[in-house]
């Protein structure tokens, strides 16, 4: 009978160790890499086959054009991240968020994103103020921090009602780019260095934004991750890309 009991105890165990393996698989880095190359190459055929479409057959807002494209790019991450998360057996929406390492703040967490968006806001700013210095003194080109594709001009009276379309693209951008990036590939890599992968790719992801723009975010790109890999936790790369995405684009938008 103890036999039974412990063959049973075996196989209840060798179960449960299976369906946790099966939630969360690794990825290796060229799997990730090749997410990361498959998603920039998408955001480049947006940017010359959509965009330049929009700008020809409809007379809108500049802004408006990169709010559209931007739902085609950052939608296809979000349900992406969810697919693969399924796709490894998790099932509903809870389920699916623990797959893709969302869980609720600790202290910790808090800790290192405060201390990761204090950081990036503080590194981005030296960033600026060398390129405004280096202008000044050696009349060097300031920094260019609007991308090649987007023209943006502040927003007069009923225009500021745009910032309404904006507000889910930027839901889409910054969830579907954290599920993914973070939840998923980074979640699933291997070794310590992981998050530094990660960090170099999301640098590739933002080519197509050009040399300005990467640069500038060059703070970010790193120090995310970096929070990711002590925290575990992609509400902690959520909370300081928002946080330092978003402001900066109302400011910009309302023309302070």
């Amino acid at each position: 009978m103890r036999r039974v009991d412990v063959a049973l105890a075996e196989h209840t165990l060798f179960c449960n160790n299976a369906a946790v393996g099966a939630s969360k698989k690794e990825l290796t880095p060229a799997k990730a890499a090749a997410i990361f190359i498959s998603f920039t190459a998408y955001f480049y055929v947006l940017l010359f086959t959509l965009l330049p479409f929009l700008k020809a057959k409809f007379d809108l807002n500049p802004a408006l054009y990169w709010f559209i494209t931007g739902y085609f790019l950052f939608v296809p991450l979000l349900k992406f991240a969810a697919w693969r998360a399924w796709a490894e057996g998790n099932r509903g929406p809870r389920e699916i968020l623990q797959a893709l390492h969302v869980k609720p703040f600790t202290s910790q967490d808090w800790k290192y994103s405060i201390l990761g968006l204090l950081l990036v806001l503080i590194l981005t700013g030296g960033i600026f103020g060398a390129s405004w210095l280096l202008h000044r003194v050696l009349g060097w080109e300031m920094l260019s921090t609007t991308p090649w594709f987007m023209t943006m001009r502040p927003f007069a009276g009923p225009e500021k009602l745009l910032l309404l379309i904006w507000l889910p693209m930027f839901f889409f951008n910054i969830v579907g780019e954290e599920l993914l990036w973070r939840g998923y590939v980074q979640g699933r890599l291997p070794g310590k260095l992981a998050w530094l992968l990660c960090s170099l790719l999301w640098l590739l992801f933002h080519i197509p934004f050009g040399p300005g723009v990467m640069l500038m975010a060059l703070p970010a790109l790193l120090i995310i991750p970096y929070v990711f890999d002590k925290t575990r936790n992609t509400l902690t790369g959520i909370f300081i890309h928002a946080l330092f995405n978003g402001p900066a684009f109302i400011a910009i938008a309302l023309g302070h």
